[in-house]
């Protein structure tokens, strides 16, 4: 009997044998200098070799955006090991002056939209055991003071039907992540069942109680159905 395939949760790839990796949903990195009973039940999911290693820069600079925005002490080790990396790597991520004085620090932002969309992809395949079809576009909301009124309808909809869930411990990363759906009761707050064709998929996630983002998957096909009726 043969054994069943394992995908990768980012490539939608099978991963041969002996090539297994898991990828930790969050970094490890947003774990730095907490103690074990955070990282306890930390989600992981099954990734090829070349995801799981073509993340670590993404992570990294994620790792350093935390650092950087921090106000919370519990995160201080963060701070330090992010402010390391940053001076280390003057030239790609320091602004300075013709005195040489530091003014600013670069963060780009796709890195850190794909930071959101690795985890909400890992967070997707951990909750219904298969990754998230390429039929999906992605678009990533990380500005909490400029959502707009959709947005801040589906954040609404995910903290008022669903009960939320954690990796590790819910001050690591907090998230909800379910299909949208309109004018739903769900009085027990249970998790929806996903269809064959879901149009939205929609996840929020908190780091560090630092930073947060409502990640937005929408069928190809639906989106192209959209476009057409606003033309």
């Amino acid at each position: 009997m043969s054994e069943e395939k394992i995908y990768c949760y980012n490539c939608f790839k099978p991963i041969k044998e002996g090539e297994k990796t898991r990828e930790h949903i969050p970094a490890k990195t947003l774990f730095e200098g907490y103690d074990d009973k955070y990282k306890a039940n930390r989600i992981t999911v099954p990734a090829c070799y070349e995801c799981n290693q073509g993340y670590s820069p993404t992570d990294r600079d994620f790792r350093n955006l935390i650092g950087i925005i921090a106000k919370r002490k519990e995160n201080n080790q963060i701070t330090a090991k992010a402010i390391k990396s940053i001076t280390k790597d003057k030239k790609s991520s320091l602004t300075i002056d013709s005195l040489g004085k530091v003014t600013g620090v670069i963060l780009g932002q796709d890195t850190i939209e794909n930071f959101h969309k690795k985890n909400f992809k890992g967070l997707f395949y951990h909750q219904y055991g298969k990754p998230l079809s390429d039929e999906y576009e992605l678009f990533v909301n990380i500005d909490e003071n400029d959502y707009s009124t959709m947005t801040l309808a589906m954040l609404g909809y995910l903290k008022e039907h669903f009960i939320w869930k954690h990796s590790g411990h819910e001050d690591i990363l907090s998230y909800c992540l379910q299909p949208f759906h309109l004018e739903i009761s769900n009085p027990n707050k249970e998790d929806l069942k996903l269809s064959e064709n879901e149009n939205i998929i929609i996840g929020y996630m908190k780091y560090n109680q630092e930073h947060a983002a409502l990640v937005i998957a929408v069928r190809k096909s639906y989106l192209e159905t959209i476009k057409e009726k606003h033309k």
